[in-house]
């Protein structure tokens, strides 16, 4: 189970809140990632209608096949089924994520068709995991995200800030969201980087 939140970067309080994440005293690490993805659909929408999305995202030198549901979203944040395995291709993925939880019929119908391109990513993040003890402890990503997104033919720049629980208490880490959002003056970012690639790619 996926529990994020998504805002637009804050030009006007960016400064304000690198330095928070460069002096707080929750900062475990630090990590730069350069991804690159690419969603797929079947061409009757099967994906889709399963109310799912599946991607196929490389991340450094690792490749990952994701698959997500999503459960409930309300403001900034969304909660979402998840599931995700090393594979090189999107066939290998399909095989492989009942293995990390994913529904095995749908991957398995899935497996036996085939694909178009949804949309894509070509982004660099900057990560950095957080964990605090009060008041119940949790540990939680944040990500800085700039890149591009849209078809391949088509691209738009776009940025925007991920804060992704990783464990502990929920309340503790919406707490702490909220307090992100109140402090820093975020806004929600309301659109998946699925639904604003493939408003990219259209035009």
């Amino acid at each position: 189970m996926e529990r994020e939140y998504k805002w637009l970067i804050p030009q006007e309080t960016l400064p304000a809140l690198a330095g928070f994440l460069h002096e707080s005293e929750g900062r475990i690490s630090h990590e730069m990632l350069h991804m690159s993805a690419i969603y797929y659909d079947t061409p009757d929408n099967l994906v889709f209608r399963s109310g799912a999305a599946l991607r196929l995202r490389r991340e450094n030198d690792r490749t990952v096949c994701c698959m997500k549901r999503t459960l409930k979203k309300e403001g900034a944040e969304a909660l979402r089924e998840e599931y995700e395995t090393e594979a090189a291709t999107l066939t290998e993925g399909l095989l492989k994520l009942p293995e990390a939880g994913a529904p095995r019929d749908l991957c398995k119908l899935l497996s036996q068709q085939e694909f178009r391109e949804l949309g894509r990513t070509e982004f660099v993040r900057n990560c950095y995991l957080l964990g605090f003890q009060t008041p119940v402890p949790f540990t939680a990503e944040f990500a800085v995200d700039i890149g591009s997104l849209g078809a391949a033919d088509h691209m738009q720049p776009f940025e925007e800030l991920e804060l992704e629980l990783k464990s502990g208490d929920t309340a503790a880490f919406q707490a702490f969201a909220g307090m992100l959002e109140q402090n820093y003056a975020l806004i929600p970012q309301q659109k998946s980087k699925l639904a604003r690639a493939i408003a990219a790619a259209i035009g």
